[in-house]
């Protein structure tokens, strides 16, 4: 079918008159009128009634002006479909394990704000990126860092166990205690150092190689850990309890070698994150999320 009838009919059904209608569209009456004649051949069935002041819309037009409009609205559109959009900006950008949701949405959230037209190829941390979202430690030696966020580790105990009746963990609660490990992770090795210096030494159930599995032990309630305020929001079967001992933290940021500048992109990125921080929700020393 013409796709020119089904704008004839939709004017004429929408402006109820064929001079109003030959307006809308453009062309003369006649070739209105000539139009809307041959859509009703091809149909078989009458859409109008014709008078002097216009025309009287009948049911079978009341059928199918839905369906006129829903099938213009699809051919027009179909163009669109198969046009791919066109970026203006693009950043390879490597993002490290276990970083917690909240940062990373506000975080790609405001870098693409920055930007009118902006595309994203994410991949793990590596050196075939022009920019990696990762822990400092993390950073290739001849990289540039800006830092983003800190975390603090929290104490994690599992449901049921002994600890969890005190108010405040000591040090010396922990020591004889069965404990998680990541040793990739630089706070876990402070922490191990630590605890390796006390008269009773502790008990390592497991080393990891991620959070994610550190976690999963955790959860399990097969130790005690230390492990990212953020990265542990929403998960159960573990309690976060006030800890009187050494501190541990990790800095978050953005790590790139200085020929990566050359992109635009990047560049408005680093100014930008350089003036303004990344505003998240903060989490307070008992394990709760505040304003």
């Amino acid at each position: 079918m013409d796709t020119r009838l089904l704008r004839f009919f939709i004017a004429v059904y929408e402006q109820k008159n064929l001079t109003r209608a030959a307006e809308q569209c453009f062309v003369s009456q006649p070739n209105i009128s000539n139009g809307i004649k041959q859509l009703e051949e091809e149909i078989g069935k009458q859409l109008f009634i014709r008078h002097k002041r216009g025309v009287i819309i009948n049911t079978e037009a009341h059928y199918l002006y839905p369906i006129a409009k829903r099938l213009l609205g699809e051919i027009t559109s179909l163009s669109d479909i198969f046009k791919e959009r066109e970026f203006t900006d693009k950043i390879t950008i490597g993002v490290a394990e276990s970083l917690p949701q909240e940062h990373k949405q506000q975080f790609f959230r405001t870098a693409t704000h920055l930007s009118d037209s902006l595309q994203w190829d994410v991949r793990p941390i590596g050196r075939d990126c022009e920019i990696n979202l990762l822990v400092r430690e993390w950073k290739y030696e001849e990289d540039l860092f800006l830092p983003l966020w800190k975390e603090n580790y929290v104490l994690c105990i599992p449901d049921g166990h002994h600890l969890l009746s005190k108010d405040v963990i000591e040090l010396e609660d922990l020591q004889h205690e069965s404990f998680i490990h990541c040793p990739p992770c630089e706070a876990h090795k402070q922490c191990l150092s630590i605890l390796s210096n006390t008269s009773k030494k502790s008990v390592t159930i497991a080393n990891c190689a991620t959070k994610t599995e550190t976690l999963t032990f955790l959860m399990a309630g097969l130790g005690v850990t230390f492990l990212p305020e953020h990265f542990i929001d929403g998960w159960y079967g573990f309690q976060v309890k006030p800890y009187n001992g050494p501190r541990y933290f990790r800095e978050v940021g953005l790590s790139y070698p200085r020929k990566s500048l050359k992109n635009p992109a990047i560049s408005k990125l680093i100014d930008y994150f350089s003036k303004n921080t990344l505003r998240t929700k903060k989490f307070s020393e008992f394990g709760y999320y505040t304003k």
